[in-house]
């Protein structure tokens, strides 16, 4: 007995819409991720500036800290800067 006429096709257009469905909430989906994405770009810049400039910040006081123990070392050691230059060479 043969099939109905179009029976087949049916089922495929119903899938059909499913599948279009699908798609666009992929793509919605995809579309808000790359939203978020370009968000957290953005933010993470801002906290490796951020980084950034704590560092420059904290090795400028580890340097001064450093210039002073070494200023301080010359003093108690009674020696005059020429002194312990002569000594290093």
């Amino acid at each position: 007995m043969p099939r109905p006429k179009g029976s087949k096709n049916k089922k495929t257009l119903i899938a059909a819409e499913n599948i279009d469905e699908t798609i666009a909430s992929v793509q919605a989906e995809i579309e808000k991720l790359s939203s978020d994405i370009k968000a957290k770009k953005t933010e993470l810049k801002q906290l490796l500036k951020v980084k950034a400039k704590a560092d420059k910040a904290a090795a400028a006081k580890k340097a001064e800290a450093d210039k002073a123990s070494i200023l301080a070392a010359v003093e108690a050691s009674g020696k005059s800067v020429e002194e312990i230059l002569e000594f290093l060479k």
